[in-house]
């Protein structure tokens, strides 16, 4: 009987489980959601018990088969980064996580910048220095949650609180890790005059453990939670993007993967890192590999804010095959119209708060799947962007493509038509999950390094060729100028307002 294996992707609106065996078959997945919870402007908390809750739903389901239960050798974590939460002796949280989204540290980043330069942190941790993330957390809890601060025994991430739960010890990969910035990711410490800034100390964070090492095993409860047996294997993961390249395939110097989910993210890996680019650097879940990130804050959410706000109702949004179907029939361009993504500004690869979602172009003549299309080629032309400014640095080879996105036959044609190049879908899309499973493999000793996990369990991939090249090429071009045109329009209208 096949050894199996559970990755786990604990989000920041849903955690997702899969039972792969060790052949890289998918036997089994689910999902559970839950809140994010904004108690102000710039604010972003949800409840930790939450993560723990949706994976102890999840696990169970996807082991439901007492017997495939039994067979189960290996657990391990893709998770988002960045969200804090403060915990007692005990772990138990002490107030709502904050969610790496959080922005409510402007006077903390300003403070670091004053004391640092605002590059020091980018340059020690891979992570700009921003109004968020777990080092400006902190030193904001110190002073303005002053008791929260100083009841805390232990601070930790989304790994580090999961950890405890499955195994009773905390421990945090160091991708994860560098997007807390508190850590030296090239030296693979954590960083003294960081830590005081932040003013805790190395004993209330978890420990540095990297990817693919065992945590421990299954608690006796955390066993009797999810079913499985005592002596299944956690080991560590990494942060969903990382997790993402290796579910996808990709352990090599020069291949890049679109991760499209809520947001959208670029990764491309390399054999050094590379601090003059200005992209987010991680050592990536294979080992002695390094990635540059680029990310879109809004991809995936685009299209569920036009089928339920636009081609459809909140209480009943247009069906995912129905709005592929509309998108289909229609040629690249989408009759004229341009659709720019830019709900939260415009994002990488050139950052521009000024600008909104807009759609150019617009007349009697256009109907819902111009539009469809157009959502869907404006988020693809902003990640091809990204794809190629992160290009000038890193020479790239395979492109990959994961996430919702890949399951869309559409925008999947839409994405290689753009990028000029082939497209390797995998053929599990929940990427971040398969990477996890394949890092629990390495640490379960079912294989000896992720290239040989990744060989052997990435089943069932497709290759997407580029067609219609000349026209993306048209496309793409009237893009761009559209997207360097925007900032003139949206100071003209805020002036006058």
């Amino acid at each position: 009987m096949k050894e199996l294996l559970v990755g786990i992707d604990v989000g920041t609106t849903t955690t997702k489980a899969l039972l792969m065996d060790a052949d890289g078959h998918a036997l089994a997945s689910a999902s559970e959601a839950y809140p994010l919870i904004t108690p102000g402007i710039g604010l972003c908390e949800q409840r930790a018990e939450d993560w723990w809750s949706a994976l102890v739903h999840t696990v169970k389901q996807v082991c439901a088969d007492p017997e495939k239960a039994r067979r189960v050798r290996g657990i391990s974590l893709s998770t988002q980064g960045g969200t804090l939460v403060p915990v007692d002796r005990d772990f138990r949280p002490l107030a709502n996580a904050i969610v790496w989204s959080d922005v409510r540290c402007e006077a903390e980043r300003a403070a670091f910048a004053a004391l640092f330069g605002p590059d020091h942190l980018y340059r020690v941790t891979g992570w700009r220095l921003g109004r968020g993330l777990p080092a400006m957390e902190l030193r904001h809890m110190r002073d303005h949650q002053s008791d929260l601060f100083r009841s805390a025994s232990y601070f930790l991430t989304v790994p580090d609180y999961i950890f405890v739960r499955l195994t009773g010890r905390p421990a945090v990969d160091l991708s994860n890790a560098g997007i807390n910035q508190l850590t030296d990711i090239r030296a693979g410490r954590y960083d003294p005059a960081i830590l005081d800034f932040a003013g805790v100390r190395e004993d209330q964070l978890a420990p540095l453990v990297p990817s693919c090492q065992p945590v421990g095993r299954l608690t006796h409860d955390a066993a009797l939670a999810l079913g499985l047996p005592e002596d299944v294997t956690v080991s560590s993961g990494a942060h969903d993007q990382y997790a993402v390249a290796l579910g996808a395939g990709i352990c090599q110097a020069g291949d890049a993967v679109i991760g499209t989910g809520t947001a959208w993210v670029v990764t491309a890996l390399g054999d050094e890192p590379d601090f003059e680019s200005g992209f987010a650097q991680s050592l990536s879940a294979t080992s002695g590999k390094w990635g540059s990130m680029l990310s879109i804050s809004t991809g995936g959410v685009c299209l569920d804010w036009f089928r339920s706000r636009v081609s459809g109702r909140e209480d009943s949004p247009l069906d995912y095959d129905e709005l592929n179907s509309l998108a289909e029939h229609g040629e690249p361009g989408s009759g004229g119209i341009r659709f720019y993504p830019y709900f939260g500004g415009s994002g990488q690869p050139e950052p521009d708060g000024r600008l909104k979602g807009t759609f150019l172009g617009l007349d009697l003549s256009h109907h819902r799947g111009h539009m469809a299309r157009a959502v869907m080629e404006g988020v693809a032309c902003q990640a091809v962007w990204a794809m190629r400014v992160m290009e000038r640095r890193r020479p790239m080879g395979r492109l990959f493509l994961s996430g919702g996105a890949a399951k869309s036959p559409v925008w999947t044609r839409i994405i290689a038509g753009l990028a000029g190049r082939p497209v390797y879908v995998p053929g599990v899309p929940d990427a971040a999950c398969a990477g996890a499973a394949m890092m629990a493999g390495v640490g379960a000793g079912l294989y000896e390094d992720t290239p040989r996990a990744a060989g052997r369990m990435t089943q069932g991939s497709r290759v997407v060729e580029p067609e219609q090249s000349e026209a993306y090429m048209e496309v793409f071009d009237s893009y761009l100028r559209g997207a360097r045109a925007l900032g003139g329009v949206y100071d003209a209208v805020l002036l006058n307002d």
